[in-house]
């Protein structure tokens, strides 16, 4: 009885092991494997319990399924953060992989193409940004992100030159539009040079203010 305990044991290890692959070498889609995580017992004891020396490393301290669970797979940064947990996770378990590049690719396509005046998070960027049709050319992705950007974030002539990086705010999910930028210089009551930024609320009119100093 005992043997067989250890070869069924041993075979859901394979079996773990194998979704793990799939997924870091991009055969199982990011939201089929969070399903797994959540809806899988074997799955979640074998990334608690295997014993591995993460000392130094950012999973020093949790283990590899809290980790793996706190993650975004509705963001390009969540999935990029999963795939390389799940990587590393197999790698010091004397596994190797060939992880697929696709996932760092979106999350550095958005990245590349976003006018440097913009800093939107990986969130907004999925939302909005990214196409759906993932049947797009390349080409044909650069554009229509590069659109989404002039579409999504407006403003009345130039856009805002910041001193530090970029605050563009977002309210419910919508850019403000930016109106102005007030430099100043030499004033009594700062004690550095520092610039204003004023957004609008083009459905409340309300007015919002950011201050960056050099």
């Amino acid at each position: 009885m005992k043997r067989n305990n250890n070869l069924l044991t041993a075979q859901i290890m394979t079996e773990e092991i194998q979704l793990l692959m799939k997924f870091v070498e991009g055969s199982l889609a990011p939201k089929e494997f969070e399903q797994q995580l959540y809806t899988s017992p074997s799955l979640q004891k074998f990334l608690s319990e295997t014993e591995i020396n993460w000392h130094g490393t950012y999973l020093e301290g949790t283990n590899t399924f809290l980790y793996l669970a706190e993650q975004d797979y509705n963001s390009t940064a969540g999935v990029l953060n999963a795939q390389g947990t799940a990587a590393l996770f197999l790698e010091r378990s004397g596994i190797e992989t060939a992880p697929t590049e696709k996932y760092a690719n979106e999350y550095n396509l958005a990245s590349v193409l976003s006018p440097k005046y913009i800093d939107a998070d990986s969130a907004f960027i999925e939302k909005h940004i990214l196409p759906s049709d993932k049947t797009l050319s390349k080409s044909a992705v650069n554009q229509f992100i590069k659109a989404r950007y002039a579409q999504l974030f407006t403003y009345q002539s130039k856009p805002p030159k910041w001193i530090q990086n970029p605050q563009w705010p977002i309210k419910n999910d919508k850019p403000l539009f930016f109106l102005a930028q007030v430099d100043i210089k030499d004033c009594a009551f700062f004690h550095d040079t520092s610039s204003i930024y004023l957004f609008l609320d083009t459905e409340t009119g309300a007015i919002e203010t950011i201050q960056q100093f050099y």
